[in-house]
């Protein structure tokens, strides 16, 4: 599942609205430290990586039908 630069863009800024819709007060190293690569090329918090998993998701649901 490959995304283009602008999906890309469009799922980082889902996740990061995300998390500051649940952390209010969160700051950026929350944000890495939730993101830090783990083994498998997945987050060391797995809550966070099901978000972003979810965000890619939704972005590709909204590609225009072939």
């Amino acid at each position: 599942m490959l995304l283009t630069t602008e999906e890309g863009f469009a799922a980082m800024f889902a996740f990061l609205n995300r998390y500051w819709e649940e952390f209010k007060t969160a700051n950026l190293a929350d944000v890495l430290g939730d993101l830090h690569p783990a083994a498998a090329g997945q987050s060391s918090d797995p809550a966070a990586w099901a978000d972003w998993v979810d965000c890619v998701e939704a972005v590709i649901a909204r590609r225009p039908s072939e």
